[in-house]
């Protein structure tokens, strides 16, 4: 049989799957099938042994299934990511690269704009992250190439598992507390941004400063963030100020309700922290990406009182910067200070 490549675009009514992430499945949960010519071609049936099906697959090799079968496959990967992340046969950095696909084909449907947040969306989502939360606590070698591959591939994993992943480690190693409120931490940053489903893509992408009612439109998200969850859980979970918070700064400058200092919750300061660092790191189409290190000179002098000293001080020695940054090199002038304007970089 030859060699079949990844897919990166599918026909309608299908959506792509690397075989790479189906290794820790048993049993398909669907139909899988290849791309051979004008139209899919069945390759496995349901209920067969997935992990012949993908023993005998070519490497780098991707299969279809059917959108209106996704949610089975979906539910699948979620419930073999904790395998997936204990298996040991495989390398931190392979372990954490086949994570990130995971994470990412099961969290797509909930920032689909077009797609309600619904509940079982929801609890499998926060089943995902648990996974990841938990097994990074646990796991030193996993920490480390969990934030080695999204340095790596920033293009292909999203801004929520990048701020989720970030938040993680800040609270990890800050002894923040006990693995629930560092799972709150996780939740938290991973979900922060969902109230931007409620955004127009015109005011979101616009390549230009946003004018007075634009920016009034995208400060709403946090609220719009918050009442989504509220709505497809039917209570308010121990995360939920999270989302709405995570815009507020430490002096007062934030939104939407300007509290200041321990008015703000310190797992949303720690989420402040990430969401903005990832957010200056990676590109937009609005503004190009800066480095790691631009990005922290930004924060301590640009933004200087924005965020809680010791939380950033703490995620600046976690990266690996902090003699570059620390004593008389953070005071002075951010080489790049056009970035600075609006930062909606960190909106």
């Amino acid at each position: 049989m030859p060699v079949q490549p990844a897919i990166t675009a599918a026909p309608p009514g299908f959506e792509p799957v690397p075989a790479r992430v189906l290794t820790d499945i048993e049993t398909l949960p669907c139909d899988l099938y290849i791309w051979r010519g004008p139209r899919p071609i069945l390759y496995a049936m349901r209920g067969g042994d997935l992990r012949r099906v993908v023993a005998r697959a070519q490497r780098g090799m991707s299969f279809l299934v059917r959108e209106i079968d996704a949610d089975l496959l979906h539910g699948a990967l979620a419930a073999s990511l904790p395998r997936v992340l204990a298996n040991q046969r495989m390398s931190p950095i392979e372990r954490s690269k086949t994570a990130y696909s995971i994470a990412a084909k099961v969290l797509a449907p909930v920032f689909m704009r077009d797609r309600p947040l619904d509940h079982d969306g929801l609890m499998m989502t926060q089943n995902a992250v648990d996974a990841i939360t938990f097994r990074m606590l646990e796991d030193e070698d996993l920490v480390w190439a969990m934030v080695a591959t999204m340095q790596k591939h920033m293009a292909t994993h999203t801004h929520a598992i990048n701020s989720a992943v970030y938040g993680i480690v800040l609270a990890r190693f800050t002894r923040f507390g006990g693995p629930q409120e560092i799972r709150d931490v996780a939740r938290g940053g991973l979900l922060h941004d969902i109230g931007k489903n409620r955004v127009p893509k015109v005011i979101l992408d616009k390549p230009g400063p946003l004018d007075a009612v634009e920016w009034q439109v995208m400060r709403g998200h946090a609220k719009a963030g918050h009442d989504m969850i509220v709505r497809a859980l039917g209570y308010a979970p121990s995360y939920a100020h999270i989302i709405s918070e995570h815009h507020e700064r430490c002096d007062g400058s934030g939104y939407p309700t300007s509290r200041a200092g321990s008015q703000i919750a310190l797992d949303s300061q720690v989420v402040a922290i990430v969401d903005a660092f990832d957010a200056l790191t990676s590109r937009r189409p609005y503004k190009t990406a800066v480095t790691a290190f631009e990005a922290l000179r930004l924060m301590r002098v640009a933004m200087r009182g924005q965020f809680n000293d010791e939380l950033m001080r703490e995620f600046i020695k976690l990266l690996g910067g902090w003699n570059a940054l620390s004593g008389g090199n953070v005071s002075g002038e951010v080489s790049n200070p056009d970035l600075v304007g609006s930062l909606r970089v960190a909106g």
